[in-house]
C-alpha cells in the first residue's frame, strides 16, 4: 500500500470511532478492576463516548456527500 493510502484509510470516522470504543471500554475496565478511581474514569469515558459522537456526525458528512 501506498503511504498516503494508510494515512487516509487511518483518518477515516470509521477507525476514529472504533479508537473511541476502545477508550470506553478500556477506562470502563480500568474503573471496574480498581485501578483507576471513579473521576478519573468518568472523564475517561466520557471523552470516549464524545469521540464516538463526533465519529458518528463525521461519518454522516461523509454519507451526505455521495
Amino acid at each position: 500500500m501506498h503511504g498516503s493510502l494508510v494515512l487516509e484509510r487511518v483518518r477515516s470516522p470509521r477507525i476514529a470511532m472504533f479508537a473511541n470504543l476502545a477508550l470506553v471500554m478500556t477506562g470502563s475496565v480500568l474503573a471496574l478492576l480498581g485501578v483507576l478511581d471513579v473521576i478519573t474514569a468518568v472523564v475517561i469515558v466520557g471523552i470516549g463516548f464524545a469521540g464516538v459522537v463526533i465519529s458518528r456526525m463525521g461519518h454522516g458528512d461523509d454519507h451526505d456527500g455521495e
